[in-house]
């Protein structure tokens, strides 16, 4: 018998279906990202939005009879209320409330502070 002659040896395909899968992927994972980014976003803007409301809503409604509280108080929320234009005026009220912070008995707060605290807050 003689030999087969129609067989031919092998022959290189090119595939660069690894390549367009990765860039497929990059692509996806890329949009993504951006799609994430973005609702993050949106979450922390409204996040901050809603600190804002619950801090403000707690600050108008304190109670200042009891010095020592709302001295406390204002010192946790009343930062969520800061910006650039009132830091200055925040600072003020918070080193005056030191006072009433720190002591085991501590006097009544003063007229003069507490419109100062009221003036900060409807601002």
């Amino acid at each position: 018998m003689e030999t087969l002659k129609d067989i031919k040896p092998l022959v290189s395909i090119p595939d660069n279906s690894l390549i367009y899968l990765l860039i497929m992927l990059a692509v996806v994972l890329l949009i993504l990202l951006i799609f994430g980014r973005y609702i993050w976003q949106n979450q922390m803007i409204k996040r901050r939005n809603n600190d804002r409301k619950i801090a403000l809503k707690t600050l108008k409604e304190l109670d200042f009879s009891n010095s020592k509280s709302t001295a406390y108080i204002f010192s946790a929320y009343a930062p969520a209320l800061v910006n650039d234009s009132n830091t200055v005026e925040f600072e003020k009220i918070n080193t005056a409330l030191l006072t009433y912070k720190y002591k085991k008995q501590v006097g009544k707060l003063d007229t003069t502070l507490i419109a100062q605290i009221e003036a900060f807050v409807n601002v």
